[in-house]
């Protein structure tokens, strides 16, 4: 397997951290990069009169660019490459499209309801990334019921 790009899209919720122990985690065993997504959904329901959108859009934007940097700055090893990059629009289609343009082996996103059978007939936006992705996508679950991630090898999974 040549996993060299890991596309890790972050919604700042209670799921991001253990899909960046899961991402990290990769990263370090395949020698590969991490690039973080965040995608700016422009909600016009917390506008104030007088404020446009893109106005909204662009604070929001570069809110989510100092706070991912900041982020990377907490996380980064020396011996993983990571990015920051901040979308706007539906995150589903802008996940899907950022995986295409950077040619993502691997997409891990967190969940935080069902991605099984009856999940996968939802419409949230980790199912849509399942259903649209140009490649896998791991979905790690809110709660604990995976393997260990600090363990010293994912390989010894034979994937």
């Amino acid at each position: 397997m040549n996993l060299q790009r890991i596309l890790v899209p972050v919604d700042f919720t209670e799921s991001m951290a253990r899909t960046l122990q899961y991402a990290t985690a990769f990263a370090r065993e395949f020698a590969a990069s991490i690039t973080l997504l965040h995608v700016v959904k422009a909600d016009r329901s917390c506008i104030a009169p007088g404020i446009r959108v893109s106005q909204l859009v662009e604070a929001m934007r570069e809110a989510r660019e100092c706070q991912l940097t900041q982020l990377i700055d907490v996380l980064c090893e020396d011996e993983i490459e990571m990015e920051a990059v901040v979308a706007t629009g539906k995150p589903d289609p802008q996940i899907v499209n950022e995986a295409k343009e950077m040619k993502a082996d691997l997409i891990i996103m967190g969940s935080r309801g069902p991605v099984g059978a009856w999940g996968l007939f939802r419409r949230n936006t980790t199912s849509k990334v399942v259903r649209y992705a140009p490649c896998p996508v791991l979905v790690v679950p809110l709660f604990d019921r995976g393997f260990l991630v600090d363990k010293p090898t994912l390989r010894s999974l034979d994937i």
